[in-house]
Formats: structure tokens, sequence, C-alpha cells
């Protein structure tokens, strides 16, 4: 499909052409290089926000993540030298001077991306000629390194490109707009480019086959308009060393120039055999998944959806360097998100164990016991420093929950590292620990305190916390309770009094949870018991989803008719169509857009936005209140299909983060948060799985 680059993948091809490039700037492509770096951008080419690059490098895997070429000013001029000569720019940019977003580039015919990388395809027309310009970004696999090719067919005239490179090398998070900051900058000459150095971060840029010139420059107030949108700072600075010129050979065909941009030496790799060996390791993913699924009795349907959801969930597993060991981790979200402890257990199942990743979900659950803390495994490494913060009450549960999950997949013992972290969890958890985790008398674990974000539900800014749910969370005790009954099946002969207290405590924490947590009127679960001025538990009657945990879980606390009855005012109430509700409609706190300022997209961020990551637990509550019957079924995969066909939407071939409550027929969904989330794939992915034989 190409015009002198690599061969199309038509196994992996998103392709973006005619009037769907109307919207090609609000439209994202994703490239991951397996160390929590990436490539990002929009498929107009236009970068957007502060996270579009062509290389965002990780310097301490999978963090401390510097954004080092933001992108490429790329200029065609046609008939070279002479009379005619003309200029036409490919890449479209924002600047504080203007008043309005770039047009849309009328050169661009068509976008694809697949498994070699992004490309557009461009066409120039100069009278009766035709100009045909092919762009591909291709990051390479475990490296912190980017190839961008060029092809032309210049239509029997001479043509040159003018590659401006534009360096930010900052924080990704971070924007480059203090002028005190350029003095900072360096370069230095090396064969075929230069290097560019700021601070303790530098880049490569080389060329073997075209003349780079020095030419350094600034550009001054470049601005990002989703950043703009989201009331976040949108302007900055960014860097040019020079130019590379390369000119065409007027003669029938294709010819082609490259632009190797890295951390470290130079790209000595071709990236046709780097996709090829990538697509083999996706493939053989892709083939587990469908055989965990059923293998051929699954439909052709299934089989492709659960390829397209393989192939996602690879760009979130990564490797984590530490005093030269390897791990594996999870990255909770792309562009803004480290290697969260939450999201990686909660994503486990469906990004490794369906997926026959076993040993790597072995490796994960070894990290994460590994940097345990008082009986806390981490909430999330720090993005910059690579520090783990402790401040979560779910994330502790939920790592017994995956470890149980992977030994009965994999079929071996819970032993080790990971067994001793589940039993220290435990006694933790029993004892007290850190942020006033602790079992109560009545058998229910309480957390945190009014200053505390310690479940998923985390919003807060500048002091405000958007949903408090110190206390008695329903979700921390469902946990608790499945925890302790499936940790005890799992601990072996041996340990009776350990297993038998376990159980205990379990039969404790379900008794407490149909008393106190149970809203006979409502027919649901309170969301929470919190302590009152006198330190009295009150009921908090909040409709929320988190009771699901209550009523699918294999060891489910809230059964029969009232987890059928819990199952019905969620699907009434919460269910959307492109995840689930945060919050019932009638509460106060209820916002039905995640749209505004951050501080108005945070109070929605858990106050209705719906997460398409919900419907695993809503799926799971389906299957154990209902039973396995066709029209289980059939709801089930009702909730997923959306997600499956927006995939195609925003970010091509991924699921992103929230969506708007309000989901009127009349009207698209409207995306937003992380153009890419991990636990959103991996929960539609396990569904999927679980699901294809019926």
């Amino acid at each position: 499909m190409g015009v002198g680059l690599v061969p199309g993948a038509s196994q992996d091809e998103w392709t973006i052409e005619g009037e769907a490039l109307a919207n090609a700037t609000d439209r994202e492509w994703l490239l991951t290089n397996g160390l929590g770096g990436y490539a990002l951008g929009s498929v107009a080419g236009t970068p957007t926000r502060r996270y579009h690059g062509l290389l965002i490098a990780a310097m301490s895997a999978p963090v401390e993540r510097v954004s080092c070429l933001s992108a490429i000013d790329d200029t065609v001029v046609i008939d070279v030298g002479s009379a005619n000569e003309r200029r036409v720019r490919l890449t479209r940019f924002q600047f504080e001077r203007d008043d309005d977003p770039p047009d849309q580039s009328d050169t661009l015919v068509r976008f694809e991306r697949d498994a070699f990388g992004a490309r557009w395809f461009h066409t120039i027309r100069d009278g009766a000629r035709e100009v045909t310009v092919e762009k591909l970004v291709h990051l390479f696999d475990h490296r912190n390194a980017t190839r961008v090719w060029y092809a032309v067919q210049s239509g029997g005239v001479p043509v040159r490109l003018e590659l401006r490179p534009l360096v930010r090398l900052m924080d990704h998070h971070e924007l480059s707009a203090d002028l005190s900051a350029r003095e900072a900058v360096q370069t230095r000459a090396i064969d075929g480019g230069c290097v560019v150095l700021r601070g303790g971060a530098g880049v490569h840029l080389a060329s073997r086959d075209s003349l780079f010139s020095e030419q350094p420059v600034w550009w001054e107030g470049v601005r990002y308009q989703r950043d703009f949108e989201r009331g976040q700072d949108s302007l900055e600075d960014l860097f040019s060393p020079g130019v590379f010129e390369w000119t065409t050979v007027p003669a029938a065909g294709a010819s082609a120039v490259a632009l190797d941009i890295s951390c470290d030496a130079g790209i000595e790799k071709s990236a046709i055999d780097d996709a090829a060996q990538g697509e083999r390791r996706v493939g053989e993913h892709i083939r587990r998944a469908i055989r965990a699924g059923g293998g051929d009795e699954i439909a052709d349907a299934d089989k492709q959806t659960i390829a397209k959801l393989a192939r996602a969930a690879d760009q979130f597993v990564v490797e984590r360097h530490e005093r030269g060991v390897k791990g594996t981790s999870i990255i909770a979200g792309y562009p803004w998100f480290s290697d969260w402890g939450r999201d990686a257990m909660i994503a486990l199942p469906g990004l490794l164990l369906t997926t026959g990743r076993l040993d790597e979900a072995r490796s994960l659950l070894e990290t994460f016991a590994h940097h345990r803390r008082n009986g806390l495994i981490p909430n999330r490494f720090e993005d910059s420093t690579g520090e783990a913060e402790y401040n979560t009450a779910d994330a502790s549960l939920l790592f017994i929950k995956a470890a149980c999950e992977w030994a009965e997949t994999s079929g071996d013992a819970l032993e080790g590292g990971i067994l001793d972290a589940c039993v220290e969890i435990v006694e933790a958890y029993s004892q007290g620990t850190d942020f006033a985790i602790h079992l109560d008398s009545d058998g229910l674990i309480a957390a945190g305190n009014q200053t505390t974000q310690l479940t998923w539900m985390d919003a807060a800014r500048d002091g405000t916390v958007f949903t408090p749910r110190h206390g008695k969370a329903i979700e921390i005790n469902a946990l608790w309770h499945h925890g302790l009954l499936a940790l005890a099946e799992r601990i072996g002969a041996g340990e009776g009094m350990r297993v038998e207290a376990m159980r205990s405590r379990a039969e404790a924490c379900r008794e407490a949870i149909n008393q106190s947590l149970w809203n006979e009127e409502g027919g649901f679960l309170h969301d929470r018991l919190e302590p009152d001025s006198e330190q009295r538990w009150q009921a908090i009657d909040e409709l929320r989803p988190n009771q699901l945990f209550a009523i699918g879980l294999a060891h489910a606390p809230v059964v029969g008719d009232r987890a059928a009855r819990v199952l019905d005012i969620v699907e009434r109430a919460l269910l959307t169509r492109t995840g689930i509700r945060t919050l019932g409609a009638d509460a106060r706190a209820y916002r039905a857009r995640y749209e505004g300022s951050m501080g108005e997209r945070d109070a929605a961020y858990h106050n209705g936005t719906a997460w398409p990551w919900l419907v695993g637990p809503y799926a799971d509550a389906v299957l154990r209140v209902r039973g396995r019957t066709p029209a289980s079924i059939a709801s089930i995969r009702r909730a997923i299909e959306p997600l499956v066909e927006a995939m195609g939407e925003r970010c091509l071939g991924q699921i992103g983060e929230v969506y708007d409550a309000d989901d009127a027929p009349d009207r698209p969904a409207r995306e937003h948060g992380c153009v890419a989330q991990a636990w959103s794939v991996a929960e539609v992915l396990r569904v999927i799985v679980s699901i294809s034989r019926s």
C-alpha cells in the first residue's frame, strides 16, 4: 500500500480517508515500545496536546518519561531551482497568535496505523503533475528510538524535502516556555546530524541519506488545543537545531529518506525486522486468547474482536528496570499515567492471563510484592522519580485476588514472595496498618479519614476531595471477604489454624455487609459506612457501581434475592452504552458531562462519568446472579459491543478511560480522559473471552 516504504500490515490496519479525514485533528494514534515510552499524535499530524510527540522516552523504564521529539516541520519543495518553485508544508501547527486551530491539511488523502507504525499519505497536485509523499513513523520495540521515513514519487521533477525537527527534552507532563531555560540547551555535531542536550536528557538526530545544516531557532508560542480546552497551560517554545535536506532524483519510481531519533547510539536494526518480531509475539498472544475463549468453537466475529483487543492489550505491558533487575509492570493509561498497583491488578487477568502471558503475570506479582510496605503494595510509582506511593486500601486486596487467579490459571502453587505478600496483607489489615486501614470489631475493614483518598474513586484537587469514601467501603469489604476465602483455598495443607481464622473473618465480614450495608428500602447496597462527628457509623446510600463487587466476585458476600435486586437497579440506573455510571442521576453531586476546567472535570470524574472497565464487574455479576443463560450472554454482549466498535473512533485500536454519563441515543457518546486505558481494554477482553463459546 505504500509508495516506497515497508509494506502495509493488514492484520492491524486502521485507515482514515475521504470524509473521515474531516475530524482528523480529533482522532489520535498511539505507538508504544514496551518500556513505558510511546509516540502519540493526531491523525491530522497537528500536535494538539503536550503529550503528542514522535519519541517520548522512558529514561528509567517504565517511568521518568521525557518528551524528546515533539514533531517534524516537514516541507516539500517542488520544481527545485526553477521559476515555478513551490513550497508545501505537510504538517500544520497552531500558535498563540492564531485565533482558530489550523485548517485541515489539503494534501492529506489517507492515514493508516498498522503494525509498522503510523503512516500519512499526501498528494500534491502541481498543474498536470502529481507529487505523492508517504510518511511513516516507526517506534522500535524495547528501544527509546524512532525512525521517520519519507518516500516521494516526484512526477519527473526534482523535489526537495526540508525536515526541521522540533525538540523538547522535558518531562512529558511539563511545558517548555521558560526563556531562561534556553541557556540549558546545547547541541553537538555528530556524523549525519547532531545531538541536542538539555539538563540530564539528550536526543540523537541523524540521517544517512540527507544533508544536515545547523540552523538553530526557537519556535515560540506553540499552542496545544486540547490542553487549552481542558483549562491547562497550553503554550510552549520548541527548539530546532537545524534542517535535514534531501533532494529526489527526477526519475520514475519512488525514493526515500530516513531520519533516526534516539536517546542512545545509532539505530542499526531494520524496522521491518523489528515490526515482524513484534508481530510474531503479538500473534502468539492472540492465538492463546482465542484458545482460552474456545478455539475453533467460537464465531469468527469473536475471534476478530479478541484479536483486536489482545493487540491493544500488548501496548500496556512494560518492563520495570530497578538496580539492574528487569521485572514486568502495566502502564495504567496513556499518555499520563505510570504503573499503578490498583490498575495493574485489575488489568492482570485480561492483559496477561487470557493471553497466556503467565510468566509475565508472575513477574508482575513479584514486582509489586517486592515493593510492599506494612502490608500495602504500591498505589503507584511516581512518574518523574519512580518512587513508590502507598495511599490505597484496595490495591493490596486486588493483589490477593489477582495472585489467586494467576495460580488457578497457571496451575502453579502460590508460594515464595507472592504468598508471603498475600499473608502479610491479611495480617496487616487484621492488626491495622498505614492510613488507618484496620479490621473493626464488627468484622468490616475501615480505612482512611476525610483527607485521604484510598479507593479507586480518588479525585482530589487543591484540597477538595470530590468523592470522600473514608470509612467502610462496600468494594473494600467485598474484596476482603473474597480474598480471605480465595487465599484459604490456596495456601495448602499444614495451615489449618490460619485457614480457619481466614474463614472466620470472612464469615464475620459477610454477616456485617448484609446487616449494616444493605438498603432494604432502596433494594441496593450502601456505598459505605462513614463516621459522623461522634464517630458513629452512618450508612451512605449513594447509588454507585462499587456494589457490583459484592455480588459478582467468586466468593460474593451478597447472594440470592438481594443480589438480584442490586443487579436490577444497577442496570436501570447506572448502565450506559459505554460503561457504568459512577453515581445515580438523582444524586445532588451527579455530573452528566466530563467537561470544563480541570476542577469541573475532577468533580465529574466519579460522580456520574461512565467507566468502560466496570463492564467487567457487571458481567461477573450477571453470570453469577442469573447464570450462564442465552439472555445473560446477550445482555453482556450489549454492554461490550459499543466499546469494541468505538476502538476506531478516538484513539485508533484502543479503548479510552471515561465517557460522558448522559448517553442519549440521538448524539454520539463522548470519550474523555486517557486515550488508551489498561483496565478498559483488559476487562472487555476478559469478558469476551469468557462468553465467546456460549
